[in-house]
């Protein structure tokens, strides 16, 4: 029998991308059904956990309607596991780029963007904001106001 040559020798999936597939990627014990769902770059510091302090208090968010993910640099989250466990209607993005949960999507940066019936707020880091106020002024009038403190 002949052999023929592979015309593709590759494989179909690679790690990186079957990660969003695994079973356990989430964790349903540490992530409730809330309202909002917040993905933040690990807070390195208390500046940043200060920043994202007052963020919340700005919106008039209580504990009891969000849930908070932090991811390292290079970890990623199943967007569809996220989803299935916390049930968000709000992400907000604080650094984490879709990508890392494995959307292929473009979101608009310091608004709201809609995907998948939900209502997505990507920005920059909590410590890229501390050093970008027209950054943060644009989070707070275009996306997050509208969404929290004015319907309230």
């Amino acid at each position: 029998m002949t052999d023929f040559p592979r015309i593709i020798n590759t494989e179909i999936i690679d790690t990186e991308t079957d990660v969003f597939w695994y079973n356990n990627s989430v964790s349903h014990e540490t992530i409730a059904t809330k309202n909002v769902l917040i993905l933040t770059k690990k807070i390195g510091n208390q500046q940043e956990q200060e920043q994202l302090d007052k963020i919340l208090s700005a919106c008039k968010l209580s504990a009891d309607i969000y849930n908070i993910v932090q991811l390292d640099e290079s970890e990623k989250r199943a967007w569809h596991q996220l989803k299935e466990a916390a049930h968000p209607s709000v992400v907000i993005l604080f650094g984490v780029h879709p990508s890392t949960l494995g959307i292929s999507a473009l979101f608009r940066l310091n608004w709201l963007n809609n995907f998948d019936s939900v209502s997505w707020v990507p920005t920059l880091s909590l410590a890229e904001l501390e050093q970008q106020p027209q950054a943060k002024k644009d989070l707070w009038t275009n996306a997050l106001k509208p969404l929290f403190a004015d319907t309230q």
